[in-house]
């Protein structure tokens, strides 16, 4: 059966708050708020050598158990109906949100995996950098690589006098 909430007519807007941030949306008004079901926020960025633009939609609210949040007008600064070409982007985003917070499927990583994703990410660019390269010539004959450091080499700093120009740094 359909209620009185059900009538009020729902739309698709970009809402600017006070603080800055501009979050997307299907409002309604009610009395002196906006109540924004699946508040997202968007994040264009041109997708390089080409182009097209990279569309992606986060969560405004990402650990809240609720799909909807009430705003009230007075924090809100300007809004506007929503580009008819990000619809299909954000009833997208919104609604495999919304089955992730529904059975309880957000996936989350830990510091661990973060930091194993980065480690390989750096050797495999290391690897990459070095396969033309051959290490062991190169290490033999600048010490570069070298696990060995010698500060012999140093020493002739400690012995520098400093130069009797001031403005000069050299």
């Amino acid at each position: 059966m359909a209620t009185a909430k059900d009538l009020i007519p729902q739309k698709y807007e970009v809402l600017k708050t006070r603080t800055g941030a501009e979050l997307v949306g299907m409002t309604r008004d009610i009395g002196d708020a906006i109540e924004i079901t699946l508040p997202m926020i968007c994040h264009l960025s041109l997708i390089p050598n080409s182009q097209k633009t990279q569309v992606v939609f986060y969560p405004y609210s990402p650990l809240s158990k609720t799909e909807r949040i009430r705003m009230p007008k007075d924090h809100v600064v300007h809004r506007t109906p929503m580009n008819d070409q990000f619809i299909p982007h954000y009833d997208s985003a919104s609604s495999t949100w919304m089955e992730m917070l529904d059975k309880g499927t957000i996936p989350l990583g830990t510091d661990t995996d973060v930091r194993k994703t980065l480690d390989e990410r750096i050797r495999e660019a290391m690897r990459r950098l070095t396969a033309d390269l051959d290490i062991d010539m190169i290490e033999e004959e600048t010490g570069y690589f070298s696990k060995d450091i010698e500060y012999d080499e140093f020493d002739e700093f400690e012995d520098a006098l400093p130069p009797s120009d001031p403005k000069k740094i050299h």
